[in-house]
């Protein structure tokens, strides 16, 4: 009886998987593996080290992994919620294309969610390439 049990509980919790996953797939979210080496460094470099750099105005740099992770379920929150990068133009009304759009688009929400979802994992060094710090955006 308690390895019938068992069997039942097991092929309930595999069932429970495919459609949980099926569900994320759908939601839209990448179920791939996400670095911030490969895939999330890009985005900051261009989306967010304007402001988020030694220097600037943030409060905490974005340059590298090792001063992105602390802040990983911080920046996974107010991304997802779309408080940051501060850009509070309606995306469903009038004008579209704006020159210095730092807005993330739908695609770079899901991989950072996605990032943080697997544990925010830095992968490998070799694939970062660091952006010179900028002369720009300064307040």
């Amino acid at each position: 009886m308690r390895g019938r049990n068992l069997v039942l509980g097991l092929t309930a919790f595999g069932i429970a998987g495919l459609f949980a996953s099926a569900g994320a797939a759908y939601a839209g979210q990448t179920t791939k593996p996400v670095t911030f080496s490969k895939d999330i460094a890009p985005i900051f470099q261009s989306k967010c080290q304007s402001c988020h750099e030694p220097g600037s105005i943030a409060p905490m740099s974005l340059a590298t992994y090792k001063e992105s992770r602390p802040w990983a379920r911080s920046i996974r929150e107010r991304v997802a919620t779309r408080q940051m990068p501060p850009w509070h133009i309606d995306r469903s009304v009038g004008v579209q294309k704006f020159k210095n759009d730092m807005s993330l688009t739908d695609e770079q929400v899901a991989t950072i969610v996605a990032w943080v979802d697997q544990g925010a994992p830095e992968g490998n060094p070799a694939d970062f390439t660091a952006k010179p710090v900028s002369t720009g955006l300064y307040w």
